[in-house]
């Protein structure tokens, strides 16, 4: 086998690796993009449609009690990290429940922060 031969042999089995990458790839981002979007609508993957936890729900009323709140605030009146009351915040932003404004972040009720927080008042008692 010459030289040219087996460059050809080996550009041939690159290029073929090279396109079942490539074809994986689109056929994954295909998927991807038929999943649908979900703007502004509550949606808790993990513990199904609308479920807050005791920690969410504390955060809530207390941004509803004091006004807007910082992660920082938030820590110290409910003795968790920083961190977690971030992540926490972060989710319910993306939840639609508060919405983050100015720098360093305060947060604050929107619309349906206020009637997940009422509702549940009603189911409560």
């Amino acid at each position: 086998m010459s030289q040219l031969e087996t460059l050809t042999t080996i550009f041939s089995i690159l290029f073929l690796a090279q396109t079942a990458v490539f074809s994986y790839l689109l056929m994954r981002a295909r998927r991807r993009a038929e999943q649908p979007l979900v703007i502004g609508e509550l949606v808790w993957p993990e513990r199904g449609s609308g479920n807050l936890t005791e920690t969410e729900i504390r955060i809530m009323e207390l941004i509803e009690s004091q006004g807007p709140q910082g992660a920082r605030d938030l820590s110290r009146a409910l003795g968790l990290s920083r961190e977690h009351i971030a992540r926490i915040l972060k989710r319910l932003v993306e939840g639609g429940l508060l919405v983050r404004e100015g720098k360093p972040y305060r947060y604050r009720l929107t619309e349906l922060g206020r009637s997940s927080l009422k509702s549940r008042d009603v189911t409560k008692a």
